[in-house]
């Protein structure tokens, strides 16, 4: 009888563990694969901000009580390096210093997630907005991207990360291949 009551409580312990998951999300978006934009080496100084008005990326749809997910990156930092190695690759130099700045504002990272017995569907919304400037004049200009994800059983943290850094890696090479943004970016 004790065995069995031991039993059921560990097994009870187990399920509600198993129930709470992770409460970060771990992103790595890869570095964007993008021809190179410029003729000659252009110094660009680069910086982000996260203009988010919430801190969570991920957000499961409970009718009892939504469960939310945040990140164990910070976001501007990542949203930064992501945007220095592809600008870098682009043929732009980051330099601190230059006249030419280019400011990219996180304003929207956030996947709903909707669990069924079927199985689930996520949708990721993204959006930057890019603000440019140079000694003349100021360039602006909004990117955004939505992903649909779905998938049997429930969702899992990979399939969830994988699918959010793909569409920041995709988003990102829309972003430094647009020609109206290099335009502006080679003016002098």
């Amino acid at each position: 009888m004790k065995s069995i009551i031991a039993a059921l409580t560990i097994g009870i312990m187990l399920s509600a563990c198993a129930s709470q998951g992770p409460d970060k999300i771990a992103l790595g978006p890869e570095s964007p694969q993008v021809q190179v934009q410029t003729q000659q080496p252009t110094p660009l100084a680069l910086s982000a901000s996260d203009l988010r008005t919430v801190n969570y990326v991920v957000r499961f749809d409970d009718e009892k009580s939504p469960r939310v997910i945040g990140t164990m990156q910070n976001m501007r930092d990542l949203t930064e390096q992501l945007f220095r190695k592809g600008f870098s690759n682009a043929g732009y130099q980051i330099d601190p210093a230059s006249g030419t700045t280019l400011e990219m504002r996180l304003e929207q990272l956030q996947t709903d997630v909707d669990e069924s017995m079927l199985g689930f569907e996520a949708v990721t919304n993204l959006a930057f907005s890019v603000q440019a400037s140079n000694s003349q004049q100021t360039f602006s200009k909004r990117y955004s991207a939505i992903s649909r994800l779905k998938g049997p059983l429930n969702a899992d943290f990979a399939t969830l990360e994988l699918d959010i850094n793909k569409l920041m890696t995709k988003l990102s090479a829309q972003i430094i291949s647009d020609p109206e943004l290099n335009q502006f970016l080679q003016q002098h």
